[in-house]
């Protein structure tokens, strides 16, 4: 601020101010929405296939990934049914949430180029 009472703030520079919150907090909303879409989804489908796995499986439950494998199959070096998915699962996961928590970084980027071009008033 001048002792002039002169504004010296352009219409430019609050436009170009404002664009850049709107960029960074939009893009924080929507990655956070993605996160959390994709963490609930994960979590879910991860925690319905571990509660379907079961030690002593009956007659009815010997398709999907309740099925143990009897005895020693291919050397005995098979997982504990549905393990590998799981891990699949968990991995394509954590991708998703990694790729979501880029969009908040480029929407701080490209807040940070726009928010310093300037156009003082003279």
């Amino acid at each position: 601020p001048q002792n002039t009472r002169e504004n010296v703030y352009s219409i430019y520079s609050a436009t170009a101010h404002l664009a850049a919150g709107l960029c960074c907090g939009l893009s924080g909303l929507v990655a956070g929405g993605c996160i959390g879409i994709v963490g609930d989804t994960g979590v879910r489908a991860v925690g319905y296939r571990a509660s379907s796995i079961t030690l002593f499986p009956s007659s009815s439950e010997k398709e999907g990934y309740s099925q143990i494998p009897d005895g020693e199959v291919d050397g005995g070096h098979d997982e504990v049914s549905g393990s590998a998915d799981q891990n699949r699962l968990f991995v394509g996961m954590l991708i998703m949430l990694i790729f979501s928590e880029a969009l908040a970084l480029y929407g701080l980027i490209i807040a940070l180029i726009v928010s310093q071009h300037s156009y003082p008033c003279k």
